[in-house]
């Protein structure tokens, strides 16, 4: 399987995870949890992960997240994030949902990708900023 054919599906796949534990996919967490993947993981897909405003961030797995949007295979919801003082908009919060149908592989390493993404969907996107965050001696660049 292509890198990038195997990066679309490990996308899909986490948001198939996402649907069944009923948790939300933000584009932050996204971010992290493909982060995390890789580093923890040892799941090389060539993201190319660079220091962000909220931590580690590839442009190239947004270009993934964004290939999925447009043909229809994932759909985007965006929530309007004001400023507290002011009401006015300051950005928007996206969340991903998986639109298509995904059977998860009975394979091993993507039996231990699933299991791997259940347990970091699960948790909140604070969370998982602090534990990037605290792992600034594993991960000082970032």
């Amino acid at each position: 399987m292509l890198i990038e054919d195997r990066t679309y599906r490990l996308i899909k796949l986490l948001l198939y995870t996402a649907k069944e534990e009923n948790a939300e996919v933000t584009a932050t967490k996204l971010q992290k949890i493909f982060f995390l993947l890789e580093k923890e993981k040892g799941i090389q897909l060539g993201l190319e992960f660079k220091p962000w405003f909220f931590g580690p961030y590839s442009s190239k797995l947004q270009d993934f997240i964004d290939k999925l949007i447009e043909i229809g295979e994932v759909d985007v919801e965006e929530e309007e994030v004001r400023d507290p003082l002011s009401g006015e908009v300051i950005g928007y919060k996206r969340r991903y949902v998986l639109k298509t149908e995904l059977t998860p592989e009975e394979e091993e390493e993507e039996e231990e990708i699933e299991t791997f993404f259940r347990e970091w969907v699960r948790k909140s996107r604070t969370e998982i900023l602090n534990y990037v965050f605290t792992r600034g001696v594993t991960y000082p660049y970032f």
